[in-house]
């Protein structure tokens, strides 16, 4: 080592490491991923680390990663009370997303960095701004002659008049410093651009950036690691299967790139070194062309100079782990002078070499939300998988079987040709279907392509697929089905095709020895040995690696992030690899998704990169023979097929039992058994068939809330009011999910709902954590707003929930983790819900109460009794959701029993308002509160007098629709009304929330037309103009209580709260 680098990590004592803060879309669980190496390559160096995150469902708040954790807002107060208490001497924000970089270029602004002589360790602060502000990374191109888009710039002051100098559309509306395509839009036509800017410079002085349209040419992105000395590589180029006009992140992705020449391959290269050596980059970035292969042309897009959600895909893909060796050359290593951790013989200097292939597929929420199902340049996913094969086919197909949707059993959308050919050419989540529709139809390839976008050479391969599909028979295998194993066709698909029974034919397999051979991803394509046992599937004739003889248990991951099924359970999953290998067991990890720590090679002692379903899990079962598979960490992927495992392997599950899972998800089964236990639940009616809905929907009042089995996140849930309602919406669930029973219970008005999470072993249980949610029941656990602390629930309700804890232990013969979520009504308790598994609360409850439930369910799942006891927090947490109503702007966001966020923060306080305080900075930092709109349902209105009593005594202006503002008029609160939308008279809605400067609304919705129609658009007004918006009344009044404390939180390390 030099000695300058031995004297920079000299100077490096105490490094703060930024994280991301809450899932959000754009934004997910990569930066986990890239924090958590960040932080163990900085350790091995002897660097002390603190890690800054609100978010508790990483695996980087954790002890084993960083030396201090703040789980605290991502934001400048916190920032300078952790440099005074931790010391810090440097800052790394480059595995924090764009909240790190945005973060510390606030801080540079604000002085911080020169006053406190803070480093940034990395990409300077300069050559950051350069990157990502688009003026200045225009001019910096043009100064380096590589060629870009013609772009336009228009201000507040002289828009009307820029807009006229503007001749050629469509154009780009793209933000600088945004994340994920935040803010970016097509522009068509002049009248669209006069209408946005009109609408947007209303509430922004910040200019628009614009640019001409690329849109149709070939994606391309370059992944570039630069150290100090500017010895620069390129870790990996991915092509993106849709043409410009489709974010990256929402492009099918395929690495390496397969339509490239090489003079093209080349050309891309050498200007990303160029592009990436001029701004300064230091450690790794991202570079998007677009590619123009008809004129030999290409533009620069953009450049993201961090690690990034390409750069976790490009990591995952590549086997080289590029935060790590980022992090490193941001303490002032240089490439030559890092070993490979893969080979551990090669220097980080070589660049990656592939001899297979991965294919990338985003993961959307529409199953989820009742939206357009449009895409385009902003980005709309939630999660992603990738598929390894060593063909195009057979990764593209072992990708579609890890997004677990329905379309990926049969490939096709029954569609006429007009609607197909229409779903091919708007881009929206269903075009890669509406592809192989089009080939089951018999349309031209070139047709195709043209509507797409895609390279024919892609659909050819795809046509190679439906080929095989379109000779299958029902009722027996084809003599070919090694071949057909070889294109990725899966065990499913070919159960569909085939008429025959999923389990009979991954058992069939078995027995005629048609399996699949696992091959190594060692960075080198095999040309210099590697002992590290990161694998994938393929039918091809060698295997690379040989299973180790020693006790070992399988752990099945979740798969692809999605609403309700997050980074909670990645978590778990790589808790419970640690204390498999603390216990001495080998670790086997089976995950599909490249965002995650579960699929960092160096996690688990081998790392199968292979979809989460029962032929793929089957397949390693039968190969490595395990003492076992824990499903407790996959969330409902794992628990969906628990039963197919048995059926192949026997009691190959650990845990509780399959048997018992069936009776605990199915639920018409469960209530039985609730109600053979004497344990209170909602009254309910078991509804079998079609035929039984009438007659048995009579005995039920209303409202009732249904409730299908085996689903995750309130899926197909609903509260209904009206019969009429009810039964179209039982006929619609019967078609979607035929042979599953529903069960309609009663909706239990204003009730407390609480989340009981607990850890059994063969003879008891213990809680771990009782969390009250702010909002009444009938709002999803996952996007209620849930408090864990002293004293939030009296003796009589916790002795009966010990009780009912320990009856559903011995009942079900629970083992491991569990959730229970219960409503408490008049001091009586109704169970809702059991879920034997681990749940989205356990890292929540994990960070507040200082204790490794993971640790503690795995070993009394493996036979070691439990030592834990019940114990009430010292101190005030809550976990605030986070929701993406920004991105589906034609969606309601009136929460109900159907989950729609994506992440979560906690806040932590010494007290509730503290706590609360730190909440409101999660919901929008330099918050002010000057005005107020008020606008309640009837049942809403005496808390919603108490909330403007506490506005008005701060002398807050105060505005309420008629009903609302009378109400509060006739209690003694002066207000302003605010006239409904159809009512002429003035100030009317529209005119306030446009030119008033409203801080906060309060709107719960109301049951009447006018009421609900203005509520609609007056949610949609504040999401886009991004105000704050309080649906819950509850939740509304603990907000107010804490705004008006007028409380200064104070920003601690996690177990000052934890032994407070």
């Amino acid at each position: 080592m030099k000695l300058w680098v031995l004297k920079m990590i000299k100077d490096i004592k105490c490094t703060l490491v930024i994280g991301s803060g809450p899932i959000v879309i754009g934004q997910a669980a990569e930066f986990d991923y890239s924090g958590s190496q960040a932080c163990l390559a900085l350790r091995e160096e002897g660097i002390k680390t603190v890690l800054l995150n609100s978010n508790p469902a990483t695996i980087q708040t954790d002890r084993e990663i960083a030396d201090k954790i703040y789980i605290e807002p991502v934001e400048p107060d916190t920032v300078i009370e952790i440099i005074k208490n931790e010391h810090i001497d440097s800052i790394l924000p480059s595995t924090g997303g764009q909240v790190g970089l945005n973060l510390v270029i606030l801080l540079d602004k604000l002085g911080i960095l020169s006053q406190y002589n803070i480093k940034i360790l990395g990409t300077p602060v300069k050559s950051i701004e350069i990157a990502e502000d688009r003026k200045k990374f225009f001019d910096l191109m043009r100064s380096i002659n590589e060629p870009i888009i013609n772009s336009y710039t228009i201000t507040k002051d002289s828009f009307m008049a820029q807009i006229e100098n503007i001749k050629k559309y469509p154009l780009i509306l793209r933000t600088g410093f945004s994340l994920g395509g935040s803010g970016g839009k097509i522009i068509d036509s002049k009248e669209d651009l006069i209408n946005y800017c009109e609408d947007y410079f209303i509430i922004n002085d910040i200019p628009l950036e614009l640019d001409e349209s690329l849109l149709g040419l070939k994606e391309i992105e370059y992944e570039m690691m630069r150290d100090n000395a500017g010895n620069c590589i390129s870790i990996c180029n991915m092509e993106n299967l849709d043409p410009m006009g489709v974010h990256t992140g929402e492009s099918i992705v395929v690495t390496p790139s397969l339509t490239l020449s090489n003079d093209d391959y080349q050309k891309l290269r050498t200007a990303a070194i160029h592009i990436v050596s001029s701004i300064g980059v230091v450690g790794s970035c991202n570079i998007q062309f677009a590619l123009d292969q008809k004129n030999n042309e290409y533009y620069v897009v953009e450049v993201n100079p961090r690690t990034s959600r390409s750069s976790a895909l490009a990591s995952k893909a590549s086997g080289y782990p590029i935060a790590r060796i980022s992090t490193k050359i941001a303490i002032g290593y240089n490439l030559n002078e890092i070993k490979n951790p893969i080979t551990k013989t090669t220097y980080a200097a070589f660049e990656p070499s592939m001899d297979y292939i991965t294919v990338k597929i985003p993961r959307w929420p529409f199953d989820k939300f009742s939206v357009k199902r449009e895409i385009g340049i902003e980005m709309k996913s939630i999660g992603e998988a990738m598929g390894i094969g060593r063909t195009f086919e057979e990764a593209l197909l072992k990708c579609v079987a890890s997004l677990d949707i329905k379309d990926s059993k049969s490939l096709r959308l029954f569609t006429t040709r007009d609607k197909t050919l229409e779903l091919i050419e708007k881009p929206n989540d269903l075009r890669l279907y509406a592809i192989f529709e089009a080939l089951f139809q018999g349309i031209d390839i070139e047709t195709i392509a043209g509507k797409s976008g895609y390279d024919p050479f892609f659909i050819y391969k795809m046509k190679n697929i439906v080929t095989e599909l379109q000779k299958l028979k029902p009722g027996k295998l084809p003599e070919n089905l090694r071949y057909i194993k070889s294109l990725g066709i899966s065990d499913e698909t070919l159960s569909y095709y085939t008429k025959m029974d999923e389990v009979d034919i991954i058992k069939n397999r078995i027995n005629n020895n048609i399996m699949p051979v696992y091959k190594n991803i060692d960075t080198c394509s095999a040309e210099f040995e590697s002992n590290t046992p990161y694998l994938y599937s393929s039918y091809d004739s060698q295997n690379d690696f040989k299973t180790i003889e020693n006790k070992k248990i399988v752990i099945i991951g979740s798969g692809p992030n999605r609403i309700s099924q997050g980074v909670e359970f990645d978590y778990g999953s790589v808790k419970a690899v640690m204390s498999l290998k603390s216990l001495g067991y080998t670790s086997i990890m089976v995950n599909s998704n490249p965002e995650t720590v579960s699929t960092d090679f160096d996690i688990s002692d081998i790392l199968y990169f292979e979809p989460i379903t029962l032929e793929h899990v089957s397949n390693i079962i039968h190969r490595e023979k395990p003492n076992g598979i824990i499903i407790q960490f996959s969330g409902q992927t794992g628990q969906n097929m628990a039963s197919g495992l048995s059926r192949i392997f026997g009691n190959i599950v650990l845990g509780t039992s399959p048997e018992n899972i069936f009776n605990i998800e199915e639920r018409t089964k469960f209530s039985r058994e609730l109600k053979k236990l004497g344990i209170k639940q909602p009254e309910f009616i078991e509804i079998e068939n079609i035929n039984d809905i009438e007659k048995k929907i009579s005995s039920i009042k209303l409202p009732v809330i249904i409730r299908s089995s085996f689903i995750i996140g309130g899926r197909a849930m609903d509260i209904i009011y009206d019969y009429n309602i009810l039964i179209d919406r039982i006929q619609e669930l019967f078609r979607e999910r035929p042979g599953f029973p529903i069960l309609v219970s009663e909706y239990i008005k204003n009730a407390t709902e609480i989340d009981v999470d607990f850890v059994s072993d063969s003879t008891r249980a213990v809680i771990a954590g009782i969390s009250v949610h702010i909002e009444e029941a009938g709002t999803h656990s996952g996007d209620a707003s849930m408090v864990l602390a002293p004293n939030m629930v009296n003796d009589s309700i916790k002795n009966k929930i010990f009780d009912i804890v320990e009856k559903l232990r011995s009942n079900f013969n629970l083992l491991g983790l569990s959730n229970l979520q219960l409503a408490v009504k008049d001091n009586e308790i109704y169970v809702i819900e059991l879920n034997a598994r681990s749940s989205r609360s356990v890292p929540f409850v994990a960070k507040a109460t200082g204790i490794n439930w993971v640790d503690s369910a795995v070993k009394a799942i493996l036979g070691t009794p439990l030592r834990e006891t019940y114990m009430e927090p010292k101190s005030y947490f809550i976990k605030i959701p986070v929701f993406p109503f920004k991105r589906f702007r034609d969606m309601d966001v009136i929460l109900g029993p159907e989950m729609k966020s994506t992440g979560e923060a906690m806040c932590c306080g010494l007290d509730f308002n503290e706590a609360m305080a730190k909440a409101i900075k999660i919901i929008k930092r330099n918050f002010k509160l000057e005005s107020a709109l008020i606008t309640v349902n009837d049942g809403d209105k005496p808390e919603a007098l108490e909330i403007a009593r506490k506005l008005s005594l701060n002398g807050i202006k105060i505005y309420a629709t008629p009903g609302t503002s009378k109400y509060l008029e006739n209690n003694g609160i002066k207000n302003i009304t605010v006239y409904r939308l159809k009512d002429m008279r003035k100030p009317g809605l529209s005119e306030v929330l446009k030119n008033e400067n409203i801080s906060i609304i309060v709107n719960t919705p109301s049951e009447t037309y006018g009421s609900f129609r203005d509520g609609f658009s007056i949610r949609e007004i504040a999401v886009r103009r991004d105000i704050p918006l309080i649906t819950n009344i509850k939740f509304g009044v603990a907000l107010i209580n804490a705004l008006t404390s007028k409380i200064t939180p104070h920003y601690r390390e996690i177990g000052e709260y934890v032994k407070n």
